[in-house]
């Protein structure tokens, strides 16, 4: 049996877990999921993208290649 995993976009009461600013980035873990601002997403950038099982990054934000 085929599982469906459906995108859920984020919601505008979606807060970043650093500063609480609106969240651009969701990234979900073994542990759960953390919510970044843009700024914040960008910062963290390379980082999140190896730990995470999945991002979701609508507008692009994150940088997918090695430094």
């Amino acid at each position: 049996m085929n599982e469906v995993i459906e995108k859920v976009e984020l919601a505008t009461s979606d807060r970043c877990d650093k500063c609480g600013a609106r969240a651009m980035v969701r990234a979900t873990l073994r542990t759960g999921e953390l919510y970044f601002c843009g700024h914040h997403a960008k910062e963290t950038g390379y980082t999140l993208v190896l730990q995470a099982l999945e991002v979701y990054d609508p507008e692009g934000l994150l940088k997918y290649e090695d430094r």
